[in-house]
């Protein structure tokens, strides 16, 4: 009898969450579109030019990318991958100015990397 609870329980869960991903998917798709244009037409043209807010910018807007790729996806690892990557890459500019170079540029890498690799 437990067990048939708790499995109401969590297919209650899937639901609600599938419900919330369909609701959220189309704003966030255009949401993703107008932050592509932005990373494509303002900052990375900036960013050779040495503005050091450019390349920020263009990191973030990334960022933003993939966790609207997050909040519409269906598959639970390919989440938690992409959520590990997205931690260790903040951590890296967080703790950054804390920690050496090397093993700074390391963690956001790894991160990058862990992201990337989720994705496909």
């Amino acid at each position: 009898m437990l067990r048939i609870r708790q499995t109401l329980v969590l297919d209650d869960q899937r639901k609600r969450l599938r419900a919330w991903q369909e609701r959220v998917r189309d704003p966030s798709l255009t949401v993703l579109l107008v932050l592509e244009l932005c990373t494509i037409f303002l900052a990375e043209p900036l960013a050779p030019r040495g503005l050091p807010i450019a390349q920020a910018a263009a990191d973030t807007l990334v960022l933003f990318v993939v966790l609207i790729v997050v909040a519409s996806s269906h598959r639970r690892g390919a989440i938690l991958f992409i959520l590990l990557g997205l931690a260790a890459t903040g951590a890296s500019f967080l703790f950054g100015p804390l920690w050496s170079p090397v093993t700074a540029g390391v963690v956001r890498r790894g991160g990058n990397i862990v992201v990337l690799s989720a994705l496909t």
